[in-house]
């Protein structure tokens, strides 16, 4: 078992850019005195951004709650014979978008649905399209790696085919989503298919290889343990050498309300701020400057624990992320974060707030 000061090896192994261990990313987890550990991921986010902290004016757009993976952490799926549920048309989408894209100056269009099985490629095609059209400034980081798996199984098209296709017709970025934990007992107990996680890696391999830029997540709090989230981050690393096409990574708690999760008795709480501030850092740690990004994951922690979590490593806010619905159906009221709170609150804790662009590009810096 390692000791408290390997916190000091551990430092001089990011410093010098070499992978940590299975047992050292545990003990980060499970044994490592939170202060230091967030004091080291504080003093790498330091080094890569000083004290600026970048967030984007965006919006997210559910275009659809049908779904036919049906995931046991997932609040918001139906099936399609509910009365709730809905598939937003073309014409929907551009008027749903409208309000934001005038009033806020929204940067960002994060959409995805679920993996509808009445819809197929042209669907999105016409979509980005008319998007990019009506919305020249607006980016889209669209659609799970499931929607996009889905697509090519349907179509007959390989991977790379159907991103290119997406790609000419507006797609820029692609979301992390589905990523959730790469460990396929953990994800068969969570209601992931089999080897989903494989297909996860696959899509965001093919996309770097297309030079299509992506972000990574991990879903931690549920069923999964420490060793499950050391090789869920080592995986992201792995992959992040290769390419470096992931933007930032986040880390965001599980939710359980109203989910299978939570009904059946197999997780009754979310985890406690501690919990997230610490897999905040310890993120931070493991992707080194390999990833340069960390998000706060306020969406889930609120605004509080966002700026607690950028003392402990984050650099990135995330979004405004007016609009979201995912998170609403597990009974937690977040989103609809107006730019000037971001701006407020990063600023609360002597950092300069920068507003980016969908690629991260600088937009303006409040200073």
């Amino acid at each position: 078992m390692l000791v408290s000061s390997d916190i000091k090896e551990i430092s001089r192994k990011v410093e010098n850019r070499e992978t940590l261990t299975e047992d050292e990313i545990t003990y980060l987890y499970d044994f490592a005195d939170l202060p230091s550990v967030g004091k080291l991921a504080r003093s790498i986010s330091d080094k890569i951004s000083g004290n600026r902290v970048s967030f984007v004016s965006n919006i997210i757009l559910n275009y659809t709650n049908i779904c036919n993976v049906r995931c046991s952490f997932c609040a918001f799926y139906r099936t399609g014979s509910e009365p709730d549920a809905y598939l937003m048309s073309k014409e929907q989408v551009i008027e749903e978008i409208r309000p934001f894209y005038e009033k806020y100056g929204v940067r960002q269009l994060l959409i995805q649905g679920g993996v509808n099985p009445s819809l197929d490629l042209d669907y999105f095609t016409s979509l980005f399209t008319e998007i990019r059209k009506v919305y020249p400034k607006l980016g889209i980081n669209g659609l799970s790696t499931s929607e996009i798996a889905f697509f090519a199984r349907k179509a007959k098209m390989s991977i790379e085919d159907i991103l290119d296709i997406l790609r000419k017709s507006g797609l820029e970025t692609i979301p992390g989503a589905g990523a959730e934990i790469f460990d396929p007992i953990v994800r068969r107990k969570i209601g992931r298919p089999l080897n989903s996680q494989l297909e996860w890696l696959n899509v965001m391999e093919t996309a770097h290889r297309m030079g299509i830029r992506t972000s990574a997540t991990m879903m931690y709090g549920h069923l999964e343990n420490s060793l499950d989230r050391a090789r869920h981050l080592l995986a992201i690393l792995n992959l992040q050498k290769k390419y470096h096409g992931f933007l930032s990574f986040t880390p965001w708690n599980f939710e359980p309300g109203n989910t299978k999760l939570e009904k059946e008795g197999l997780v009754k709480y979310r985890v406690g701020g501690e919990e997230v501030l610490r897999n905040i850092a310890v993120s931070r740690i493991v992707l080194g400057y390999e990833l340069p990004l960390i998000q706060s994951s306020w969406l889930t922690g609120g605004v509080s624990l966002g700026q607690l979590a950028i003392r402990f490593g984050a650099n990135d806010w995330g979004g405004t992320i007016y609009d979201e619905r995912v998170i609403p159906a597990t009974g937690k009221e977040v989103g609809n974060l107006r730019k000037e709170i971001i701006i407020q609150a990063i600023k609360q804790i002597g950092m300069v707030p920068v507003e980016r662009d969908n690629l991260y590009n600088t937009v303006q810096v409040y200073d």
